[in-house]
């Protein structure tokens, strides 16, 4: 019985262990990414209510977001048009839609 008790205690232990060590890297990875977009953002041009604003002859703007997407600073917007959505894309300088894709 206090076998069965040591297992269960040490086998607990580790599954925290390696629980937490993934956590502790998935937080520095999200980190790392705020700071790569932070940084970023001090290129863009375009103001988040200016990218809905040019996102709306696709259709509703439902949400947004600045990004770093393959390395590039991208304004997506998401927008719905019936029963369809869409990602915009507006170029964070110029704000000019660049690509609209389907979801």
């Amino acid at each position: 019985m206090r076998k069965k008790v040591g297992f269960v205690m040490f086998t607990s232990a580790l599954l925290v262990g390696l629980l937490s060590g993934s956590t502790l890297r998935a937080q520095k990875s999200e980190d790392k990414e705020r700071a790569e977009l932070a940084e970023a953002l001090k290129a863009a041009k375009v103001s988040l209510e200016n990218g809905l604003s040019a996102s709306a002859r696709e259709g509703t703007p439902i949400s947004a977001k600045f990004e770093v997407e393959n390395g590039k600073l991208q304004l997506s917007v998401y927008t719905m048009k019936g029963e369809r959505f869409s990602e915009v894309i507006v170029d964070h300088t110029s704000g000019k839609i660049t690509k609209t894709e389907g979801i």
